[in-house]
């Protein structure tokens, strides 16, 4: 079902001694802080995020821009052969090893970098899990087209019980890496580039078979269709074999036990919270909810933090949970009441009952659409919402007044994020965290060098 493909990529060149791999690679854009984007072109000049997200200007304009400095910075880069490209067509295998916040216990994961073609949704070969916002669609296809690569990779899992594809790349790991290297984070990573004809084929078949499932990207993904389309009208070219018919991606096993889901905590941007009365607010939950005010301290961020993820712990009896904290240190934790009835907190005529029933979407549709808000019909842009992953920094958001009210949620599994792809539906946007991101820097894929 899936084509997958090896690709002659494109890598800071280290074998010159070029570029130090500890210090280029990033996280992906969608999780770079403003405070995080500054350390990061601080860290070194050749560090990923001055590709994916640099900073804008008071004087941009059509013809020098974030996306126009930065296909400029990438064509500097391979001119001072920063950058190389593969003379030959790999995969590129990835391990990664780390180790869980509090925990000495170091984990393992593998998987590999490849061009996968792309399939609109409906074709079912690619599911998606997660709706998706405008704004940040466009400001990828802009980059895209400014820069003509595919600069990072979608994570991407796939289901294999058998470890067909595992089996075969745990023999190719056997080999030296080509990569193999610690970051500032502790963590360590190791790369091996796959060009021998038998094994590329072994795991192209093996994948044939296989369906696959977007842990995070989606809004790059609907990107490339998007600028495959256009393309498509452009040339004219509908063969299925240009360049931007594929995609760059890492692909993982969907049973790694390796693969941790985190939360997105809410926080609700300060426009929000105009008017809202807490009194009615309050009591409209209530009619679905038992409500416990609890006290934080806001000036302890880590106590605070600790406080509330316990108090929000699901226990036996409790399906839902959720604390919403107030910016003048106000918290209240929300239990689902054990006959509270879904359907009416939820009035989604076509949705099923597995996606009516997740926190998500209970926080979405009741809690905030309902509740917060008071018009259902009302859709949030992507910047009402800011989202983490760390109870810390949503607290800390609201004692600053960088909005109106967070929400602080237990997160959602890995098994439940499957089923709900495979049928084909959408929870709200930024739904999960699959955790750690797989980070950029490690192979990139020119439009213009070629594909598999």
């Amino acid at each position: 079902m899936a084509d997958v493909l090896p690709f002659a990529g494109t890598r800071f060149n280290t074998k010159e001694n070029k570029a130090d791999l500890s210090t280029v690679i990033s996280p992906p854009f969608d999780v770079v802080s403003p405070e995080m984007r500054k350390e990061l072109h601080e860290r070194g000049e050749f560090n990923m995020v001055r590709l994916t997200t640099g900073f804008e200007s008071a004087t941009d304009d059509e013809f020098n821009n974030r996306y126009t400095r930065a296909s400029e910075c990438y064509k500097e880069w391979k001119m001072r052969n920063v950058l190389v490209d593969e003379q030959r067509k790999c995969f590129y295998l990835y391990e990664h090893q780390f180790k869980l916040p509090g925990s000495k216990k170091v984990y393992t994961r593998t998987g590999f970098f490849a061009l996968v073609k792309l399939q609109d949704y409906r074709s079912g070969k690619i599911r998606a899990h997660e709706m998706t916002y405008e704004g940040p669609k466009r400001d990828r296809l802009n980059l895209l087209k400014a820069c003509q690569v595919n600069l990072e990779p979608l994570f991407i899992l796939y289901q294999d019980p058998t470890h067909t594809v595992d089996k075969i790349i745990e023999e190719a790991k056997k080999n030296k890496p080509h990569e193999d290297f610690e970051d500032s984070d502790g963590d360590h990573h190791r790369v091996w580039l796959m060009h021998k004809k038998d094994p590329i084929l072994q795991i192209n078949q093996a994948m044939k078979k296989l369906r696959l499932y977007i842990a995070d990207g989606h809004h790059r993904y609907e990107t490339a269709l998007t600028y495959r389309d256009e393309m498509r009208e452009v040339t004219g070219r509908r063969d299925g074999r240009q360049p931007w018919d594929f995609l760059l991606m890492y692909l993982n096993n969907a049973d790694d036990e390796t693969l941790f889901t985190s939360s997105m905590h809410r926080v609700l941007s300060r426009e929000l919270g105009m008017d809202v009365d807490l009194d009615e607010v309050l009591e409209d939950v209530e009619e679905f909810f038992d409500i416990k005010p609890i006290k934080i301290d806001l000036k302890n961020l880590d106590k605070a933090a600790d406080t509330v993820e316990k108090a929000i712990e699901v226990k036996r009896g409790v399906k839902t949970a959720f604390a919403m904290v107030l910016p003048d240190g106000r918290c209240y934790i929300l239990k689902l009441k054990k006959d509270a009835d879904i359907n009416e907190m939820v009035e989604e005529e076509f949705m099923s009952e597995l996606v009516k029933s997740r926190d998500v979407t209970i926080l979405h549709q009741f809690i905030i659409a309902r509740g917060w808000i008071g018009n259902p019909e009302m859709e949030l842009a992507a910047d009402d919402i800011i989202y983490t992953r760390e109870i810390k920094e949503a607290i800390s958001l609201v004692r600053r007044r960088k909005g109106c009210v967070a929400f602080i949620m237990n997160p959602m599994s890995r098994e439940e994020v499957l089923e709900i792809a495979e049928n084909g539906e959408l929870l709200p946007q930024n739904s999960t965290h699959f955790w750690p991101k797989v980070k950029s820097g490690f192979v990139m894929r020119d439009l213009n060098v070629g594909f598999g």
